[in-house]
């Protein structure tokens, strides 16, 4: 019986947090082109109640997106088989319609793993919101990028 309880209060906590995601993005993590933070968006790169503890996902850089430049996101999976299939990176261009912008095919292993993008092929300049989801479609984390075209 408690088992079903705790599964029901992640349930419910994943549904918060997948609310929380597909809101209006109102700040960024400001990183340097090596990775490192300068300043941190308490809101960016958390990781969803189905995968806390799982997976590792270090702020998005550089950010804000110079003109022209990639994006990369490292990963880090903890445990072999925390995800089953892959991982991918997705948004929404400036017409609304859903991107994948890049994508591991296997995250199944421990170790480290990386997204690396041109959000330039969105044909958006502004605060974006990135989504990371498994191959189920279910949300992994999520943060925003400051693209300057």
């Amino acid at each position: 019986m408690i088992a079903g309880i705790g599964a029901c209060d992640t349930a419910e906590e994943q549904h918060t947090f997948e609310n929380q995601a597909f809101t209006d993005p109102i700040g960024f993590t400001r990183t340097t082109e090596s990775g490192k933070i300068e300043s941190e968006d308490e809101d960016d790169w958390r990781i969803s109640p189905a995968y806390h503890g799982r997976i590792i996902i270090e702020p998005a850089f550089p950010n804000p997106v110079p003109s022209g430049a990639s994006v990369t996101i490292p990963v880090r999976v903890r445990f072999s088989d925390s995800v089953r299939g892959g991982l991918e990176v997705t948004t929404y261009d400036s017409n609304g319609i859903p991107r994948r912008l890049d994508s591991i095919r296997d995250a199944g292993d421990t170790g480290a793993y990386v997204f690396k993008f041109s959000p330039r092929v969105l044909a958006f300049k502004g605060l974006i919101r990135v989504f990371i989801v498994d191959t189920r479609g279910r949300l992994v984390s999520y943060g925003d990028l400051q693209t300057n075209g």
